[in-house]
């Protein structure tokens, strides 16, 4: 998905481009004009590495619309509910040594049905005004929305609980997850309004039981421990009240979740219990740093 890029659009692409040989298919899903100069790139682009295809909002749109309109080209194009898709998004890029690492000798990925992969991601920090310049080569920190001392694949209600009382840092760049639920993204009720969080609505789809992350990360992202990006204040808390509906959706799907959601809905009502009537301070997202790697 490219908004506004430019430079950062132009080094997303030059990741892309040494990892394409990984992808059946590579979708460039801009939201500007036609005649914007992200979509000149991204036709340049297509014009050198052939079978790139790229689509255009012919307007700038919101994320969940934006999203919406690359999810309907996909469907009519003949992608499966069971393919799976690799998100990524605006500037951040492709880290090729983390997929070689983690696909065999034949190009399979080791993806399980029932898994929804999110991160660790590797993070340069770039402020909002400025291109980050080098050096490309030095180590980035890993970072992971699991335990530092404990597992990298929880049951999905485990995970979702541990979100909703210590929030960590999420990207849904490099997210590898079957189309199915992007389609339930677009489609169920009540509608996603927003991008923050959008990790927990994924995670949520129907045949997603477990919530695991690769062994090292498969993207690189760019951002600042202080931006908007990062934080998580009122606006992603409001955001959430969506996941009610969502959990009971896939709790019906999956019955034997029930005690766990119990669990976790008494936990929420205490947080909030102490947030809106005790003054108790809301919990700030946290940056957990699981390693060092190269890039």
């Amino acid at each position: 998905m490219v908004w506004r890029g430019g430079e950062r659009f132009e080094r997303c692409l030059q990741s892309i481009a040494q990892s394409r040989h990984n992808f059946k298919r590579i979708l460039l899903s801009v939201t500007s004009s036609e005649d914007s100069p992200d979509m000149k790139l991204a036709h340049q682009f297509a014009s050198l590495h052939p079978g790139i295809e790229v689509i255009c909002t012919k307007q700038e749109l919101p994320t969940m619309k934006h999203q919406a309109m690359w999810v309907d080209y996909l469907q009519a194009t003949g992608v499966m509910p069971s393919d799976w898709i690799f998100w990524l998004a605006y500037d951040d890029e492709v880290r090729a040594s983390g997929i070689e690492r983690l696909i065999d000798s034949e190009g399979n990925w080791p993806l399980e049905w029932g898994t929804a992969y999110l991160g660790p991601w590797a993070l340069r920090h770039e402020g909002p005004d400025e291109l980050f310049a080098g050096p490309f080569d030095a180590p980035l920190e890993s970072w992971t929305s699991f335990p530092l001392a404990g597992p990298q694949r929880l049951p999905v209600m485990d995970w979702l609980g541990q979100q909703l009382e210590q929030p960590t840092y999420l990207q849904m760049s490099g997210a590898v997850v079957p189309f199915t639920c992007f389609l339930s993204l677009r489609n169920n009720r009540p509608r996603k309004a927003g991008p923050m969080r959008i990790e927990m609505a994924t995670a949520l789809a129907p045949p997603n039981t477990v919530i695991q992350e690769f062994p090292e990360p498969v993207t690189i992202i760019y951002g600042r421990s202080n931006s908007d990006r990062a934080s998580y204040g009122s606006a992603a808390r409001r955001e959430d009240v969506h996941l009610v509906g969502w959990l009971l959706r896939h709790h019906g799907a999956h019955p034997s979740r029930w005690p766990a959601l119990v669990r976790l809905g008494w936990s929420a009502a205490i947080s909030i219990v102490n947030v809106r009537v005790k003054g108790a301070k809301a919990p700030e997202e946290e940056w957990r740093v699981r390693a060092i790697v190269t890039p």
